[in-house]
Parts: structure tokens; sequence; C-alpha cells
């Protein structure tokens, strides 16, 4: 067993703390407004719930991979061909969820900049060439990580999280991703806080779905920033140093040994997830009623 720090088991239990209350509440929120309330027929939550599903199963992998990778750290007994195709799995779950919320913010400014010309042309476009562009980035992840990188299950000595797993021009490609599509995000998170607070000082009257659509949207790009981007930035560029270097035998080469510092990143993204289902709850239990001159918000218990 390779001697872990305290912190490990720290972001451990958090990451699977965090996990379970993302896996309840968004099958919570599937059936509430899937099968029970029929939400998913109005256009402007499709999208919404499915990110919400991709979050379900993407916390149903995760803590799959943390669970195996604890065994196998205690009793050496998983066959890591399969603990890290359970992690390449979660991995591409998250990656297509990542790219569908940046799609959701691009969405919602369109929707609110230009309400007119693009309700006209959305409701004319299926959201199936959507669907087929968010699975083709998860699929990319096999393609890049096995084709372009020529990855064979090569355990790391030492390694307990997904990232330090995978060669380093996979964490170069994923590296890359998650810049596109969380700056994608906060950028455009940004700009509909902007258009929402001017709407609001002008008390412009706002569909009630469409504004609950934009809130939801607005709340996952806030997440990515401060639960995401920003301490993916501070690990990765060295700020919060999670590795260590040593040099081998005869000092003729530099091997990165990785401290077993668990799923440090994961765990932040995590409750940043299990935060944007909490205000999902909340926010889809009431009604916005618009008056001419104010807007107000009523609560509805169903």
């Amino acid at each position: 067993m390779p001697d872990v720090l305290p912190v490990y088991w720290v972001f451990t239990v958090i990451s699977v703390a965090m996990m379970f209350s993302m896996i309840g509440m968004n099958f919570f929120i599937l059936y509430k407004h899937t099968l029970e309330m029929k939400t998913w027929k109005k256009l402007e939550y499709q999208l919404i719930l499915l990110r919400v599903t991709f979050d379900a199963f993407n916390g149903i992998t995760g803590v799959m991979y943390i669970i195996l990778t604890v065994i196998d750290l205690i009793h050496n007994v998983v066959p890591y061909e399969f603990s890290f195709t359970v992690g390449l799995t979660a991995f591409s779950l998250m990656e297509m969820r990542s790219f569908l919320a940046a799609t959701i913010a691009v969405e919602r400014v369109l929707a609110t900049t230009i309400p007119f010309h693009f309700y006209r042309l959305r409701n004319r476009v299926s959201n199936i060439p959507i669907l087929g562009f968010i699975i083709s980035t998860g699929i990319s992840c096999d393609a890049v990580l096995f084709g372009f990188c020529d990855y064979r299950y090569e355990p790391v000595p030492g390694c307990t999280n997904f990232n330090c797993a995978t060669p380093i021009c996979f964490q170069r490609y994923s590296s890359a991703t998650r810049m596109i599509y969380s700056s994608t995000n906060v950028i455009f998170s940004i700009i509909l806080c902007y258009k929402l607070f001017w709407l609001s000082w002008k008390q412009s009257s706002v569909n009630v779905d469409i504004r609950k659509a934009n809130w939801l949207s607005l709340s996952d790009g806030l997440s990515s920033l401060f639960f995401e981007l920003i301490p993916w930035v501070i690990s990765y560029y060295g700020i919060v140093n999670t590795k260590a270097c040593d040099d081998s035998e005869n000092n003729l080469m530099l091997m990165i040994v990785f401290q077993p510092l668990g799923p440090i990143i994961g765990a932040f993204r995590t409750t940043g997830r299990v935060i944007e289902a909490f205000v999902i709850l909340k926010l889809m239990k009431k009604d916005v009623v618009v008056h001419p001159n104010r807007i107000s918000v009523v609560s509805r218990h169903n």
C-alpha cells in the first residue's frame, strides 16, 4: 500500500459523499421533471435535463472509480484494466457534460439577446445535431488516448487519480478541452449575467421558462468558474504543487512521482455539481409572475 497522506482520505471521503448526493438529487430531478411533470417537453429545459442526466451517470461511474481505486490501494485485487476503463468512462461523461453546459450557455445568451430570431430558428432545429456533437466529444477521448497517444494500460506507480494514470499527451489534450469548455461557459455566463441585470434594471417582462433556464445556465457557469476552472488552474500551473520530482538511478532520467493526494479537483468539481442540483431543485419549485412594472417570485409547493 502506498504511503498516502491524510489529505488523500479527506478528499476521497468528500468526493464520495458529494457524488452520492449528486446522484440522488439528479435522479430525483429527472423523475420529477420527466415522468411526473413532463417538463422535458418544453424546449428551454430539454438540454438542461440532458445535462442533469449526464451528471447522474457521471456520478455513478465516478464513485465506482474512486471505490475501486481505494480497494486496489489497500488490497491490490482490482484488475487495472477494469478500474481504468471505469475511470475513462467517468471522464468521457464529464467531457460530454461539460461541453453540453458550454453549449447551453451559448444558447441562453442567444435566447436572451436575440430572442425572436433565436426561437424562430431554434424551433426548427432538432436536438439531434447537438446531441451528436456532445457524444463526439466523449468518443474523442478514447480516440486520442488509444489512437494518438497509443495508450496500452500501463500502471503508474503511486498514482491514485485518473489524471496521473494517463500519458502526458492525453493530459495535454484534457487540459486543452477543459480550457475550451470552461472558458466558453464562463465567458458566456458573464455575458448572460450582464444581460439579466440589464433586463431587471429595465423591469422588462420575461417569460417564466426562459427566465428559469437563464438562471440555471448562469449557476452552472459560476460553478464552473469557482469549482472547476480556478482549482484546475491552481493545480495545473503549480501554484499548489501536487507532484514531486525525483532523480532516477545514475541521474540519467527524471521520473515524475505523483503524490497520492487523491481526487482534489474531483472533490471541488463534484461539490459544484451538488450546488447546481440544489439550485435546480429550489428554482424549479417557483413560479415567476410577470407584472407590467415589476417581477416577483411566488413559491409553489408540489
